[in-house]
């Protein structure tokens, strides 16, 4: 009980910490500028409305998400250990009663929270907005946000290990955006080459195994069995043969879980040669 008490107490300080943050809220509020622009002029700019609107409406905010979500949560997140380290918080901690797992688990508690919040302020005005307006159904609109705030901690994890690779913020931010850059457009890319050069000898199977690691493509092929056709402009997602979503949704999982895993990992390897100093 006081292990989870630790991991609570870390996570409500670090909340607090982020809230005040005006960052997040500026971001925050520029993608949900940008999701009601999307949303209420998409459709229109392709002369589409009524059910099949509300298809082109959710299959754009997909796409919009694919692009925003795992920015903000690689930059959010790139420099929680190294700045801790930097600030002289991780030598006080180095001498409390609270366990390397308490601590870390507490971090990206306090993160995963702080992160829903800015992504639920961004998104969840323009969904009620759709419901009120449109023939957007609430629970796939509910999906929609479920969907999204899961690549968001996904990314946050990926970030985590990003900042105990670092060794300042900067040099962890530049990362980040590396990472961001190879996940949402260079893969795709990459792959783009490959079935040119191949010439369609890439069976479907063979194309979406690839397609499962990377988390984006993961997300882009969970969006394509809620949205449909419409979501043709997600990716490459639409010429893999499809996967059944619990499969999807397990690589997904795992691809949160393995790097938080690392990075606790690295991160024991840290504090104990920090102890030996």
């Amino acid at each position: 009980m006081k292990r989870v008490d630790a991991v609570w107490t870390i996570a409500r300080e670090e909340l607090a910490g982020r809230v005040r943050n005006r960052w997040i809220w500026t971001v925050s509020a520029l993608v949900l500028i940008t999701s009601l622009a999307v949303a209420f002029l998409g459709s229109v700019s392709v002369g589409v409305i009524g059910a099949r609107g509300s298809e082109v409406v959710m299959a754009s905010l997909l796409n919009l998400a694919v692009y925003l979500v795992p920015l903000l949560a690689l930059v959010m997140g790139a420099g929680v250990i190294i700045d801790e380290k930097q600030r002289g918080i991780l030598d006080v901690f180095l001498v409390c009663p609270v366990s390397s797992a308490e601590y870390f688990l507490g971090k990206f508690v306090g993160y995963v929270w702080a992160l829903s919040i800015a992504l639920l302020a961004s998104f969840v005005p323009t969904g009620i907005l759709l419901v009120v307006t449109t023939a957007i159904n609430p629970t796939e609109y509910l999906l929609l946000l479920l969907l999204v705030l899961s690549l968001g901690v996904v990314f946050l994890a990926i970030s985590f290990f990003i900042s105990i690779l670092s060794r300042d913020h900067a040099r962890g931010v530049g990362l980040s955006i590396l990472v961001w850059v190879l996940s949402v457009f260079v893969y795709d890319l990459v792959l783009v080459g490959g079935l040119v050069l191949y010439q369609g000898e890439i069976s479907p199977a063979a194309f979406g195994a690839i397609l499962l690691l990377n988390p984006t493509d993961i997300f882009r092929l969970l969006a394509l069995s809620w949205v449909g056709s419409a979501a043709s402009p997600l990716g490459l997602g639409t010429v893999a043969q499809p996967f059944p979503v619990e499969i999807l949704a397990g690589f997904l999982v795992l691809w949160g879980i393995v790097p938080l895993w690392l990075s606790h990992r690295l991160f024991q390897t840290r504090l104990a040669k920090d102890r030996l100093l």
